[in-house]
């Protein structure tokens, strides 16, 4: 059986008021509706909700990523999506027969490629004895999700100096069976 989770956002907007008045005033509540488990919102970034959570708990399945259009004001139902692509949670994995660590995973999010919002994977992993990297970047570019992967190098590595551009932690995992 499968349950749908709901993952409610609760946005602060500071509207024009007099100087007596508190700025900070919760006006929106928004629903993303996820068939997932333990999710947590990473971030908001251009109209998406990045998301960190599973299908289900007490299995073998890794924590990953999913991106959530937001549904505009007046928009029904335009946020209900179930599965969708998910993308590798940054950390350090381990085969899960022998514990030899087979890949490291970087994620960074925000404006983090040529000022455009993005989200960007740095991934090395083994192939025999050879590190081989590669990189993901995901542009959040209006309605469509517009994808780039480079295997071999990291290009867009020397985007990453914006103070608008941060890191997700990468935690310690097993590599899926």
């Amino acid at each position: 059986m499968i349950m749908r989770g709901i993952f409610i956002m609760v946005c602060l907007q500071i509207p024009p008021l007099p100087l007596h008045a508190d700025p900070l005033v919760p006006i929106v509540q928004q629903q993303l509706y996820a068939d997932l488990k333990e999710v947590r919102l990473v971030a908001k970034l251009h109209g998406y909700a990045i998301v960190a959570g599973r299908h289900c708990i007490d299995c073998d399945e890794n924590l990953a990523i999913y991106i959530r259009r937001i549904a505009r004001p007046g928009e029904v139902g335009g946020n209900n999506q179930s599965d969708g692509d998910r993308y590798t949670y940054p950390g350090r994995y381990l085969d899960y027969m022998t514990k030899k660590l087979v890949e490291k995973t970087r994620m960074f999010y925000g404006y983090c490629y040529e000022g455009l919002p993005s989200l960007l994977w740095l991934t090395e992993y083994r192939s025999g004895d050879v590190w081989i990297k590669s990189e993901y970047l995901l542009l959040l570019t209006g309605e469509n999700l517009e994808h780039r992967y480079v295997e071999g190098h990291q290009p867009s590595v020397f985007h990453l100096e914006s103070a608008n551009c941060k890191e997700l932690p990468g935690i310690l995992m097993e590599m899926e069976p």
